[in-house]
């Protein structure tokens, strides 16, 4: 047992007039005795004040947890006389809605924090998240806060983006209609005709813009139901449009782009027979990076030789091309393309595919 003037009052609800009387602290639990000493409370029936006291009550209440255990408060609520001479209530318990709601057995400030975990995480996640945190409710108990919340109250939209969502890709699609000034969705519609979003629209006269996509449902739904408003292109479909409209320019302008994105132009006097050429380095790759891919090509142009004459081989011995296929673990492609090749294979030639980044790697390095 503490006593009450050593423990801070911040940790009770913040209400005029709530007093503490005793607490006490174990492993698991804080129990805190409280009780209210406002001297009037007004009726909840009729609103009028009275000082006239009847009688105490406990009510028993759990609260949010503090240092890992769970707090209870034993709250001494009183009853008082009405003084109304119209009133039909005689005897009423005084409210402290700061504190607790009527006939609740949590706090208000609990049950604020028990519907915001169940609109985060629904019921099961909800409830296995507070038991970590020292508080317990069950699934059921945190659903039935979220479908008790109000709705909020907000003014009517007046710019709005409309499109499509999917409650199940590739099966079934409803409408999602968004307010782009509070960047909020306030309705999903359960399918995407134009006759239900000109019916959304028409109950929304105020509505004075209207983005959406190039869809003509959305575009006959937006004229008709909304005439008043202007139909404007929604983001994404601005810069869809834009590329579509840029690739279109570009394809029209390939020579001019291969002129440009050349940097360098092979010289006549490189070696034919060199699988890459030095024209292909960049100070972006490391040289030994080109050494390891001309030594790899080095080798691979060595087994394509070797393939061929032995290929060829069987070929002058009489072998058909189902055998040298058999015998050399190669395709039949390959043994009819090598066999009509009168002179080895030459060397492929590599060069280095520019990628994206190149032009930014040394800034990238330095960074």
């Amino acid at each position: 047992m503490h006593s009450p003037k050593k423990l801070p009052t911040t940790l009770l609800p913040k209400a005029p007039g709530l007093k503490l009387r005793d607490a006490a602290i174990d492993t698991e639990t804080v129990s805190f005795s409280v009780e209210s000493t406002r001297p009037v409370a007004a009726c909840p029936a009729c609103g009028q004040r009275t000082a006239r006291l009847h009688s105490h009550y406990l009510r028993t209440l759990a609260d949010l947890p503090w240092g890992g255990r769970s707090v209870r408060l034993s709250l001494r609520v009183r009853r008082f006389r009405c003084t109304g001479p119209e009133c039909p209530r005689r005897i009423f318990a005084e409210r402290l809605p700061s504190v607790v709601e009527p006939y609740a057995r949590k706090t208000a400030r609990l049950r604020e924090v028990l519907g915001l975990v169940g609109f985060a995480l629904g019921g099961e996640g909800g409830t296995r998240l507070l038991r970590r945190l020292g508080m317990t409710a069950s699934p059921s108990t945190l659903l039935r806060y979220v479908r008790g919340s109000p709705e909020p109250v907000h003014p009517e939209p007046r710019v709005v983006g409309i499109d499509d969502w999917a409650f199940r890709r590739g099966h079934r699609y409803g409408t999602m209609i968004v307010d782009l000034e509070r960047h909020e969705v306030i309705d999903l519609l359960e399918d995407r005709e134009a006759a239900s979003v000109r019916a959304w629209l028409e109950r929304h006269p105020q509505i004075r813009i209207i983005a959406r996509d190039r869809g003509g449902a959305y575009a006959e739904a937006a004229t008709k139901g909304a005439p008043q408003a202007v139909q404007v292109a929604d983001r994404w479909h601005l810069i869809h449009n834009l590329a579509d409209a840029l690739e279109e320019f570009l394809l029209q302008k390939k020579k001019v782009l291969r002129e440009a994105s050349r940097t360098e132009k092979e010289s006549p006097e490189e070696d034919q027979a060199t699988s890459f050429s030095a024209g292909s380095l960049t100070p972006n790759r490391p040289r030994i990076w080109y050494e390891k891919q001309l030594e790899a090509s080095r080798k691979r142009h060595e087994r394509i030789v070797e393939q061929w004459r032995n290929i060829r081989r069987l070929h002058l011995a009489g072998a058909d091309v189902h055998d040298v296929a058999r015998r050399l673990g190669v395709s039949r492609e390959t043994v009819y393309r090598y066999r009509r090749m009168g002179e080895q294979p030459e060397p492929v030639r590599f060069r280095h595919k520019r990628r994206v980044l190149d032009p930014y790697v040394s800034y990238i390095l330095r960074r």
